[in-house]
C-alpha cells in the first residue's frame, strides 16, 4: 500500500476528532462557569470564597465569570430599575489588624483604575464606613462624565480575613437615587469569611 493511502484515513480520523474536542471544551467552560456559584432559596453562594448574599425576587443573575488575578465576578440586574450591578469576589488572607489600612486605600485605588474616566472623583460627603455582616465596609459614590453625560459609580467594599467583595454599579447620575437603596438591600446581606 502506498504512503498516500495510509495518510488519508489518518487525516480523516484527526479531522473527526477535532469537533469532539471543541464540544468538550465548550462543555468544560460551561461547567466551570456554573461551578462559580449557586443560588438556593434566594441566597447566592460563591463556591471559591464562601461569600454569600441574598437576592430579592426582583434581582436576577445575568452572568458569572472569572476576572483578573484569580477573582470572580457575578453580574446582577435589578429588574425594577434595569440597572446592572457587578459583584467582584476574591479569596485571600488578611490579618484583622490590616483590614482598616486595606479599606483606607480603596478609594485611591479605584481612582487610579478609572484614570481614563473623564473627571472621575469621589463625592466626599458620600464616603461611609460601616459594618456589614460583622465585617468592615466602605462605600462611596464617584462622579464622572461619559460622552457628555453625567455618570456615577456606586461602590461598596467589604473586607474579611479570608476574602473580600466589591459591589459596584455605573449608571447615569439621575438613576442613582432610585437604584442605590435597592442595591444596598443586596449589599447589606453580604456574609464575607
Amino acid at each position: 500500500m502506498s504512503m498516500r493511502f495510509l495518510l488519508l484515513p489518518m487525516v480523516a480520523l484527526i479531522a473527526a476528532a477535532i469537533p469532539a474536542r471543541a464540544q468538550i471544551s465548550k462543555a468544560q467552560i460551561a461547567a466551570k462557569a456554573q461551578s462559580i456559584g449557586t443560588v438556593e432559596n434566594g441566597v447566592y453562594h460563591n463556591n471559591r470564597t464562601g461569600i454569600e448574599f441574598t437576592l430579592p425576587s426582583d434581582w436576577v443573575i445575568v452572568s458569572q465569570g472569572w476576572a483578573s488575578e484569580g477573582a470572580q465576578t457575578v453580574t446582577l440586574r435589578d429588574t425594577v430599575s434595569n440597572v446592572i450591578g457587578v459583584v467582584w469576589l476574591k479569596a485571600r488572607i488578611a490579618s484583622p489588624a490590616d483590614i482598616s489600612a486595606l479599606l483606607s486605600r480603596r478609594l485611591d485605588g479605584k481612582v487610579a483604575q478609572r484614570n481614563n474616566f473623564e473627571g472621575y472623583k469621589f463625592r466626599t460627603d458620600s464616603v461611609r464606613q460601616a459594618t456589614i455582616g460583622g465585617k468592615a465596609a466602605l462605600s462611596a459614590v464617584a462622579d464622572y462624565a461619559s460622552q457628555g453625560q453625567q455618570m456615577v459609580e456606586y461602590v461598596t467594599w467589604v473586607e474579611g480575613e479570608k476574602s473580600r467583595v466589591v459591589f459596584g454599579s455605573r449608571m447615569p447620575a439621575s438613576e442613582l437615587p432610585g437604584f442605590q437603596g435597592r442595591f444596598d438591600a443586596v449589599i447589606q446581606t453580604a456574609v464575607v469569611p
